[in-house]
C-alpha cells in the first residue's frame, strides 16, 4: 500500500493538536484553531469536519469554545447562507489570550486558596506572635503567596497588550469577508 505523502499543513494541524493539550485546549480544538490559522480563506463547520475527519457537531462545539477565547471569529461571505470561521492571525495576541485563560483557570483559585490559609492563619494567630516570628506554616505559606504574586505579575506583563475587555470577554465581532 503506497502512503500518502503529508503535506506541512498535516504536519502543522496534527501537532498543533498534540501540543494543545498542554496548554489547556482540547485536541481538536487546538487542530481547528491550526487549520483556520494556514488556511487562505475563511472556513464552514463542513469544511473543518471533512478536513479533520471528526463530526460536523464536535468542530461547532469547539469552533465556539474558540470564539469564546477569541481566537476564532465568524466570518459572513455575502450571498452564502453557511457561516464561515477564520482564526486571528497574530499568534502573539493568541498566546496571550491562551496565557489570561490559564491564570484565571489555574493561578487565580490557587491565589484564592493561599489567601484564605493565610488569612485563617492570622486570624489564629493574632496576639500570640512576637512581630518577626510567624509559625512555619504561615512562614511557607507566605513565601507560596509572594511566588505566586511573582508568577501573576508575569501573566499581567505579559498579556498587559490585552484590552482589558478582551481579557474577560469575546471581543470580536463577525466580520464581512
Amino acid at each position: 500500500m503506497q502512503q500518502i505523502p503529508r503535506t506541512p499543513a498535516d504536519i502543522f494541524v496534527e501537532g498543533w493538536g498534540r501540543m494543545g493539550t498542554h496548554w489547556g485546549l482540547g485536541k481538536v480544538m487546538a487542530e481547528i484553531q491550526a487549520l483556520l490559522y494556514l488556511s487562505s480563506r475563511p472556513l464552514s463547520l463542513e469544511d473543518m469536519s471533512e478536513r479533520l475527519k471528526t463530526s460536523r457537531s464536535n468542530v461547532s462545539l469547539n469552533v465556539r469554545a474558540l470564539q469564546d477565547l477569541g481566537v476564532v471569529r465568524k466570518v459572513i461571505i455575502p450571498g452564502d447562507r453557511k457561516d464561515y470561521y477564520a482564526a486571528e492571525e497574530d499568534v502573539a495576541r493568541v498566546a496571550r489570550r491562551l496565557a489570561v485563560k490559564k491564570k484565571k483557570r489555574e493561578l487565580d483559585p490557587a491565589m484564592r486558596i493561599v489567601g484564605e490559609a493565610i488569612a485563617v492563619t492570622q486570624a489564629a494567630e493574632d496576639g500570640d506572635l512576637q512581630p518577626g516570628h510567624a509559625s512555619t506554616e504561615a512562614e511557607k505559606l507566605y513565601k507560596l503567596r509572594d511566588l505566586l504574586q511573582k508568577i501573576a505579575g508575569v501573566f499581567e506583563t505579559f498579556a498587559g497588550d490585552e484590552p482589558a475587555e478582551a481579557r474577560s470577554e469575546e471581543i470580536f465581532k463577525s466580520q464581512t469577508f
